[in-house]
């Protein structure tokens, strides 16, 4: 079990070498002859699946592993070009143990020949197993299949699919790339729901005999987690979020595992010439967005350590880097559908505002762009319903772009209640929070929470109850201990559960009183929310360029964003000299680093460095300015001069005795804003009473809401200056024209 771009790293993969290249799931289906791939997905469970009836509906307590199948098909005959032939999906009922391993035998083991790709997905809950008469028997990881249920007592027999049956299979294919995804845990977990979430995770141990699948010969498994992803054939996926658990969770009117939500929203978004270990990192960054804790994504099997059997993507995609697909066209009402595969999740919700999408050019042609335009009218999943305007002729499966973004003029956080609070606390929790500008609530799994309040050793402790609490394991106890140490007042926490920090109070304390105290945190929460918003390193136009290096004499590059689509239109490629060999953030001696933002094209941007701490802390970056003596450092003097002419660069720190250090990086994301016209508004915010701008330096930013709220208007008011013609829905929201801006983040 290695991180990829450790991984990378030791294999001696430079740059250059990966030039071309995305990840090993995309690139398996690059250049394959033959791609076959076989999608499991299980929502609907019996009862008898559980050990005993628990405090939820267990019969629907999976929603999206369904939808993670369509998600999976949808990207690999629109983006990576898969005849839906050798596309096989079981759901629900349909994915019994015998069929799911009749059919991995079938489809991906008798049909796949030297060269080929097999893809194996599968979505539901995992569980563990220890066989009878092996009192220290190894803990054997399972998948529970739709037929799975509880050993009888009388024939006490587990009745779930053995992971080690899977590699069984799998490994008689020779010479065959082989991936799988498993978004399922094999983890106990202490509770059914972390936070806004649910776990995919029976939390209970099977004890029972084992009985050879009657449709095909199988040794008895013996191999523990750790065992089998050592040797697993090829390359498995498997998110290990928090404690080593896979969770689902609801957007807009849709559920979906995070995990494969993230996986195939970053290969829409990915292009050839993207670079493979960041791959996995971009896809950590999403799950950390979504849960608000840091994640990390690893990847198995045996492909990882043998450079031979790695399926490097050598080759090109089929598609460019899109955020979505048209599905189908009606000429006659000038309607079209279309799929938003790789359209940031953010935005969903202010789809139906009038969200413009563009046709693009297919590869490798990606010089004539397409003319029209499409708008967004309703929103079903990540289905859409368009209206075009001046649309060519078309084929279905064009890769389209978002154009133009809006927004509501006020957009709100939404604040998730803990269930366990009585009611009365519940009622005025919502009182009290309602009384605050820019702050919804709802009730936790109801759909996408930005936050939750509640007490905090209830919420640590449970939003589910385990339905055999006997059964739980040290992680449990674990976090029992954990709560004692945590204050019993009211506090904030991320999505996933996790404390937020300085957010308890030491002594019991009335809602309303908690929520006066919170006010700040909340404003800062959302002031996160919508910088985040403004990202758009695939839609951009502007061709603009973040890089984190070491400084000189020894420069290199470690970590590097750019805006892809105007690479796509525009040929913007790096030069050789550019393509240097990418470093690591884990090595152990001392380095000073610096930061550089690139505009590569011929027109002049004006640009804004802000760092967040922590998720929630936000600072500015203060330009060092050559001011005439006696002139005044006003915040419009200081948004005019904040200018990157075409083909230039700026560095962070540009004074050599100032630097940043390694320890701040690892908990510091820094956003770089590039815009066609100077960001007078933002800096008007940013200079407010008690600001102190130190040249060179990032200064403390003391009303993040109110700077990132100009920020929006900022680009709005660019967005403006770029239409023929005054837009009538200026009233009532803010345009964002991908020609305008460029929002990149390390």
């Amino acid at each position: 079990m290695q991180r990829l771009s450790a991984v990378l790293a030791a294999l001696g993969v430079t740059d250059s070498w990966l030039a071309g290249s995305v990840g090993a799931y995309q690139s398996a289906f690059a250049e394959s002859n033959q791609r076959f791939a076989l999608l499991v997905g299980i929502d609907a469970y019996p009862k008898n699946v559980w050990r005993s009836p628990a405090d939820i509906d267990t019969e629907r307590f999976l929603q999206g592993a369904v939808t993670d199948i369509e998600f999976q098909r949808e990207l690999l005959m629109n983006r990576l070009g898969v005849d839906p032939q050798n596309i096989v999906t079981l759901t629900n009922a349909e994915a019994t143990v015998n069929q799911i391993l009749t059919t991995v035998q079938s489809h991906l083991v008798e049909q796949a020949k030297p060269g080929d790709t097999v893809i194996l997905h599968f979505s539901g809950l995992g569980s563990q197993a220890t066989l009878s008469g092996q009192s220290d028997g190894p803990v054997l990881p399972t998948l529970v299949a739709a037929d799975s249920h509880w050993p009888d007592e009388t024939v006490p027999v587990v009745h779930d699919l053995f992971t080690e049956s899977l590699m069984q299979l799998l490994a008689k294919l020779r010479g065959v790339n082989v991936l799988t995804v498993v978004d399922a845990s094999s983890t106990l977990p202490p509770t059914l729901r972390r936070g806004n979430f649910r776990v995919r995770s029976r939390p209970t141990t099977v004890q029972g005999e084992w009985q050879s699948p009657a449709s095909m010969p199988l040794t008895k498994p013996i191999r523990t987690w750790q065992q089998l992803t050592a040797d697993w054939p090829g390359i498995l996926l498997q998110p290990r979020l928090g404690n080593g658990v896979a969770l689902e969770g609801n957007w807009l009117d849709f559920s979906a595992g995070l995990f494969t939500y993230a996986l195939t929203q970053q290969i829409w978004m990915s292009m050839p010439a993207q670079r493979q270990q960041w791959f996995m990192r971009r896809i950590d960054r999403k799950l950390s967005a979504w849960t608000g804790t840091d994640q990390t994504s690893e990847l198995f099997g045996k492909a990882i350590s043998q450079r031979p059997g790695i399926p490097l993507l050598s080759g090109r995609l089929p598609q460019p880097a899109a955020d979505g697909v048209i599905k189908t066209i009606n000429r006659a009402d000038h309607s079209a559908t279309v799929w938003l595969g790789g359209l940031p999740s953010g935005l969903l919700p202010y789809c139906e505002l009038g969200l413009q999408l563009q046709p693009l050019p297919t590869l490798p042609g990606l010089t004539a762009v397409p003319e029209g335009t499409l708008r967004v009218k309703t929103l079903d999943g990540l289905r859409a319903k368009t209206t075009c305007k001046n649309l060519a002729d078309l084929p279905i499966g064009t890769p389209i772009i978002e154009v133009e973004r809006r927004f509501p003029k006020e957009i709100a956080l939404t604040v998730a209640l803990d269930p366990a609070l009585e009611r009365i606390e519940r009622v005025d929790a919502t009182s009290a929070l309602s009384g605050l500008p820019f702050i919804t609530t709802m009730a936790p799994g109801e759909g996408v929470a930005d936050c939750l309040f509640g007490k905090s050793r209830s919420l640590l402790s449970a939003t589910a109850p385990s339905p055999v609490a006997k059964s739980m394991p040290l992680e449990a106890e674990e976090l029992a201990a954990e709560q004692s140490t945590v204050p019993p007042g009211y506090g904030l926490f991320t999505p996933d559960g996790s404390l937020i920090a300085g957010t308890t109070a030491e002594e019991e304390e009335a809602v309303k009183t908690a929520i006066t105290r919170l006010t700040g945190t909340l404003h800062s929460l959302l002031a996160v929310k919508l910088l985040r918003l403004t990202l758009n390193p695939v839609s951009s136009r502007l061709p603009v360029r973040l890089v984190l290096e070491t400084q000189a004499p020894d420069s290199q590059l470690l970590l590097l964003e750019e805006t892809l689509r105007s690479r796509q239109l525009n040929g913007n490629n790096l030069s050789q000299s550019e393509r240097l060999t990418f470093g690591s953030l884990t090595r152990n001696r001392p380095e000073k680093y610096q930061i550089r933002l690139r505009n590569a094209g011929a027109e002049t941007v004006y640009y804004l460095l802000i760092s967040m701490v922590d998720k929630s802390r936000l600072s500015v970056y203060c330009p060092p300015f050559n001011m005439a003596e006696g002139s005044e450092q006003t915040s419009q003097v200081i948004a005019t001069e904040s200018v990157l002419p075409g083909d230039t660069a700026i560095k962070y720190p540009k004074m050599s005795e100032t630097s940043f250090a390694l320890q701040p990086l690892k908990t510091t994301e820094v956003f770089a804003i590039a815009c066609t016209e100077p960001l007078l508004k933002t800096w008007k915010a940013i200079r407010t009473t008690g600001f102190r701008y130190q040249s060179d330096r990032w200064a403390v930013i003391s009303d993040p809401l109110a700077v990132t709220q100009a920020l929006l208007h900022d680009l709005h008011g660019a967005s403006g200056k770029l239409s023929a013609k005054p837009d009538p829905a200026a009233e009532h929201t803010l345009t964002l024209k991908s020609a305008a801006w460029a929002t990149l983040s390390l």
